[in-house]
């Protein structure tokens, strides 16, 4: 689509928007990649190999969890711009009926 009576670029915009949302998935799959425990075997037989796959477990737990809500927001962005396209396209499409109508 070209530049708009309200001067936007929707093709540089819908581009943008492309990537984001291509870009939403990958942070859903990075976060499905951390494990959502760790055996404490990992860490030997040290003394505290259980505490320590408890904090490392609770570690995996957080970013797992940064990183659906990365997703999400992304998803959010893209769905945003194309929500703010389509209004704005709306609302010009409806001003430019307006103008014609008190022209005529």
């Amino acid at each position: 689509m070209a530049a708009t009576a309200s001067n936007y670029n929707w093709a540089d915009i819908g581009q943008a928007r492309q990537v984001i949302g291509a870009e939403a998935g990958k942070f859903g799959s990075v976060g499905d990649e951390i494990p959502a425990s760790v055996d404490a075997g990992m860490f030997g037989t040290l003394p505290e190999s259980g505490a320590a796959a408890q904090a490392v477990s609770a570690l995996c737990a957080a970013l797992r969890t940064e990183y659906a809500a990365a997703e999400t927001l992304v998803g959010e962005i893209e769905r945003t711009l194309d929500n703010t396209e389509q209004s704005t396209t709306n609302n010009d499409q409806d001003s430019q009926q307006t103008f014609q109508a008190q022209q005529a």
